[in-house]
């Protein structure tokens, strides 16, 4: 059994390899998210480029990011959080790597969109730093902005 580098628990072809091998579209963002993961560590910046939309295709590089996937050894995948919401879907993961000896990781909160059927990778970010100080600590009005920095008011939010 050839393990899928996504992490999964399944086998690559019964997994990741479905998507890669144009035998199935990723029926969520997670199922794509896993499957981008995987064409990474192959170095498959193909099926990368197919599975993005602007933004993110807008700067990328098919060349650098196969240079920069080559570089690394991939150690492991967490998904640490997913969802949709009609058309748009997230999922937040650490990606863990070692290159040139050293430990590194990548935390990010991926968008996607399903267009005609299909998702698209759109962008990422690294998610904001929650905040460390308990809100029993701090003095917040019901209606002062939330301390964690989400925008929202502190009633609708952690209160």
């Amino acid at each position: 059994m050839t393990a899928c580098p996504c992490c999964s628990g399944k086998k690559y072809a019964d997994c990741c390899g479905l998507f890669i091998d144009d035998a199935k579209l990723p029926a969520t963002p997670e199922q794509l998210m896993r499957s981008r993961y995987t064409a990474y560590t192959q170095a498959n910046v193909a099926y990368i480029a197919r599975t993005m939309k602007s933004p993110a295709i807008d700067e990328f590089e098919e060349d650098d990011a196969r240079a920069w996937a080559l570089s690394v050894k991939w150690i492991k995948l967490e998904v640490l959080d997913s969802g949709v919401r009609e058309d748009q879907g997230f999922v937040e993961f650490i990606a863990h790597f070692s290159q040139h000896g050293k430990r590194q990781s990548l935390h990010e909160a991926s968008e996607f969109q399903r267009l005609d059927g299909e998702w698209y990778y759109l962008d990422g970010k690294q998610p904001a730093a929650k905040a460390r100080i308990p809100a029993s600590a701090i003095q917040i009005g019901r209606n002062d902005p939330c301390h964690c920095g989400s925008g929202k008011k502190f009633k609708k939010c952690c209160g």
